[in-house]
This record gives structure tokens, C-alpha cells and sequence, in this order.
């Protein structure tokens, strides 16, 4: 934790922002990729759950988290609830130390997004093993690592518009 600089007080942030936010990402689940880009790209609506629940935690909880992962697994057409039981669960990890995280610098919340981002691969993967789906391979695991490295790059133009601009 760093005492040299001052933490700044943002501006409140405006709902409408935050649907805005997880509707661009649920778009952009739903756009068609090339092959082999899934394999490095990053669940953008985990990323933005653990966002919003770190630095929002009255309005993106472990109930929105869970909502959200239901309407993503309609998007995706994916098994049914198992996006809301990632989402829900790594919300609720989030929650148990939100008032820690958010004093950590941007380097040592990267490394808690990846751990989260992991146990969110881990369950999703669990939950297609016990419906009776093959491993996809040990490749599964790699986006997190790239979500955590986006992390601090995700984390200020998110919060670009709220900071206040002396002129």
C-alpha cells in the first residue's frame, strides 16, 4: 500500500454508465471471431463485474453478478447457470475483502484479478465436467493471464470519467 500520494475522490458513478459498460460487453461476447482468437481473449463481463464490484460494491453484488451471468449464458447459448455460478461466486470472493482491494495498488490487484479470473475458469470448466463434457484443454486457462495484464488499463479508462479536472 502506498502513503505517498493521497487517494482522489471520484464523482459519483452514474448507472447508466454501468449497464452501458456491461452491455458493450455482452455485444462484444456476441460477436463472431476468428478460431483461434478465443483462446487468449478474456471473459470482458467477468473483468467487469470484478471492476464494478471492487469499486461499486452497493450496486454490482453477488445478485447482479448473478443475473448478469444468466443473461451471458443466453448469449453465449452456453450451458445454462454456469456463467451466473462463476460470476456469483467471484463476486462474493471480491466482496469479502472489496474495502482491502481497493487500497491496493494497480499491480497488486492484478494479481488478485487473476487469481478470481482463474476460479472463475476453474468453475466453469467443473461445472462442464460434471454435465458430461469433455477437458477443453489446459489453452482454457490462459485468457485470465491476459485479463489481469489489461487489468490496470481497464481499471482507468473506467474510471476516466469520473475523476474530477481542475482546468
Amino acid at each position: 500500500m502506498s502513503y505517498e500520494r493521497p487517494q482522489e475522490l471520484l464523482k459519483p458513478v452514474r448507472r447508466r454508465f454501468i449497464t452501458l459498460t456491461f452491455t458493450v460487453a455482452l455485444l462484444l461476447e456476441l460477436l463472431p471471431l476468428p478460431v483461434g482468437s478465443t483462446r487468449w481473449l478474456p471473459d470482458v463481463v467477468a473483468i467487469l463485474i470484478l471492476h464494478w464490484a471492487i469499486n461499486q460494491p452497493r450496486r454490482i453484488g453477488v445478485g447482479m453478478a448473478f443475473l448478469i451471468g444468466l443473461i451471458a449464458d443466453v448469449a453465449t447459448a452456453g450451458l445454462f447457470g454456469q456463467h451466473a455460478l462463476a460470476y456469483s461466486i467471484t463476486a462474493y470472493l471480491v466482496q469479502l475483502r472489496q474495502r482491502q482491494l481497493v487500497m491496493f495498488n494497480l499491480g497488486q490487484q492484478a494479481l488478485v484479478i487473476l487469481a478470481l479470473l482463474q476460479a472463475n475458469q476453474v468453475i466453469m470448466v467443473l461445472v462442464r465436467l460434471a454435465s458430461g463434457a469433455a477437458f477443453i484443454g489446459w489453452g482454457y486457462f490462459l485468457p485470465p493471464l491476459v485479463g489481469a495484464l489489461l487489468w490496470p488499463l481497464l481499471n482507468k479508462l473506467l474510471l476516466l470519467p469520473y475523476r474530477h479536472h481542475s482546468v
